[in-house]
């Protein structure tokens, strides 16, 4: 193909409601869950769905999308569109930090993403900002990937990686994860580890055989499964989300460790935390007032059972 390929007349186009469920792709696509995504000057997303190209925008009340062989099932299983976004919300605790960030980002979903692309994303993310994994993942597409137009290329499989050194890995600007990655390929290529049989394992399994594979560690595995696998009751904890935890709900604690926070997480934010993770995660990042000054922290220390930790006093 030449030229822009998503720009043909003739290409399937699909129009979904959002009435019901709400989504904000502007906020869902920025939210540091997938990394192929091109914003254009005329508002329409351009990016990959099953990995196929297409555009995506939102016009009024619909989600609209076109792309060769794009389908409305892909489409709806891409967002999350079939999901009870009602029955998630209600499953929240009566939490004032996890409304304040639902309030910032209400239309915030979480997307089903092709298990390969995600395991190499989040190997690659480790040290990294959002805007370094997106330039890595370009890289990575425009070295080893195919060429569907000019300005297209898909994303590598395993086996293509595998067949690369360690030194043109890094010529992608992956620095010391190109091990990583280049191990990982090989481990994914050879059936060493298989991505589709962890689609059926618990989700316990499925954790411990993603940590099998290079460069990823249990952050990195509950990335995957919580963005490629669809499991709503995973919580990963990155930097990020480590500073909210400690700052709103532990008072800043130095004492708290990490498996304190992470059982806190699992008992506190219900069976659908995934969610709320992401939540909160996009609010701190984007929101300048997320994390107050600790003497107008309004948490107290958690509680062993229901409710988040209600203000000590009003913030601001």
């Amino acid at each position: 193909m030449t030229g822009d390929s998503l720009s043909q007349p003739d290409l399937p186009q699909v129009s979904l409601s959002l009435f019901s469920h709400g989504l904000d792709l502007d906020a869902t696509l920025t939210s540091g869950q997938s990394f192929s995504w091109r914003r254009g000057m005329d508002g329409r997303w351009r990016g990959w769905i099953e990995g196929r190209p297409c555009l995506v925008w939102s016009q009024g009340d619909a989600l609209r999308a076109v792309g060769p062989g794009l389908t409305s099932a892909a489409v709806t299983t891409y967002f999350g569109l079939e999901l009870p976004i009602r029955e998630i919300f209600s499953s929240f605790p009566n939490d004032p930090w996890l409304d304040k960030a639902r309030t910032f980002a209400p239309g915030l979903r979480i997307l089903r993403q092709e298990p390969w692309e995600t395991l190499c994303n989040f190997i690659c993310s480790s040290l990294k900002q959002i805007v370094q994994i997106k330039q890595i993942n370009h890289e990575l597409r425009q070295v080893f990937g195919d060429a569907i137009d000019e300005s297209l290329h898909s994303f590598p499989d395993a086996s293509r990686l595998a067949l690369a050194t360690e030194a043109r890995l890094r010529d992608c600007r992956l620095g010391f994860r190109a091990r990583h990655l280049f191990v990982a390929s090989q481990q994914i290529a050879s059936s060493e580890i298989s991505l589709e049989r962890i689609a059926g394992l618990s989700t316990s399994e499925a954790r411990e055989e993603l940590m099998r594979v290079q460069g990823v560690g249990e952050k990195v595995a509950n990335c995957i499964l919580l963005f490629a696998y669809g499991r709503p009751e995973v919580f990963p904890i990155d930097v990020w989300v480590e500073r909210v935890l400690r700052r709103l709900y532990f008072h800043d604690n130095p004492r708290v460790k990490h498996e304190k926070l992470r059982d806190f997480a699992e008992s506190h934010f219900g069976p659908y935390r995934g969610y709320a993770q992401q939540f909160l995660f996009h609010w701190i990042r984007h929101d300048s007032k997320a994390l107050i000054p600790e003497k107008k922290a309004a948490a107290s220390r958690p509680r062993k059972k229901s409710s988040a930790p209600k203000p000590a006093q009003k913030a601001g």
